[in-house]
């Protein structure tokens, strides 16, 4: 069981899952952030990621050998993703997945509540959490109020359907886990930092994104500024 969790009685196993390109500067951070509450670490690079992400996810890997689960993509189209992530999830033996993107922060007391859930109601097979989507280190989107994203994922069944970056996840049936359209997704009242427009690179800044450019909408500022 992981250090984090058996301190605070939490038995849930859980497990982080990554795909990264250019992940700098944030990837170690983040990963660095959840370790001490992960059984493992599965983190899938890009090969033609050239920014330092790889030097980076070595150099955690130094300090979590026993976590960090290091492999490889090198897909000839985005959409193949989605198979990179089942891939994952397939290679999951904890009860439950963390959905981690490169560029999810996480706050260690907010990510603990998130966890401490997982233990209560056997029923569920997600739990979704509202981001603050930040435009630089103080404000954030206020237009992102109510979009939240399923990012705990019970592992057993889970399936990703549709290419990404249109990609969901799914239950065995190929029901969305989508908290508005399955009554065993709930959403919880906590928030983790997305940070893409605070970083170098981002899907949503590439000629081909479509519909998933980003639009900032009305800034809101934090209480207090975002220190990494």
């Amino acid at each position: 069981m992981a250090e984090g969790k058996k301190k605070m009685g939490i038995m849930a196993t859980i497990s982080s899952n990554t795909i990264v390109k250019n992940g700098m500067p944030f990837i170690g951070k983040v990963l660095e952030q959840v370790a001490p509450y992960m059984e493992k670490m599965f983190v899938t690079i890009s090969e033609k990621s050239d920014d330092g992400t790889i030097a980076e996810v070595n150099r955690v890997y130094e300090k979590y050998p026993d976590k960090l689960i290091v492999d490889f993509e090198n897909v000839s189209r985005v959409g193949l993703l989605t198979e990179v992530e089942q891939a994952q999830a397939n290679k999951t033996t904890s009860e439950w997945i963390l959905f981690l993107s490169d560029d999810d922060y996480w706050p260690k007391e907010e990510l603990l509540k998130c966890i401490q859930q997982l233990d209560k109601d056997p029923t569920m097979l997600a739990y979704s959490v509202n981001p603050y989507q930040m435009i630089d280190w103080e404000t954030h989107d206020s237009s992102w109020a109510g979009k939240a994203f399923s990012k705990f994922l019970r592992q057993k069944g889970l399936r990703y359907v549709r290419e990404w970056p249109d990609e969901m996840p799914a239950d065995e049936n190929n029901q969305l886990l989508y908290r508005r359209q399955h009554p065993k997704v709930k959403e919880l009242p906590y928030k983790f930092y997305h940070l893409p427009l605070l970083k170098g690179h981002s899907f949503r800044n590439e000629a081909w994104a479509g519909h998933y450019k980003y639009k900032v909408g009305t800034p809101i500022k934090l209480d207090k500024p975002l220190v990494i």
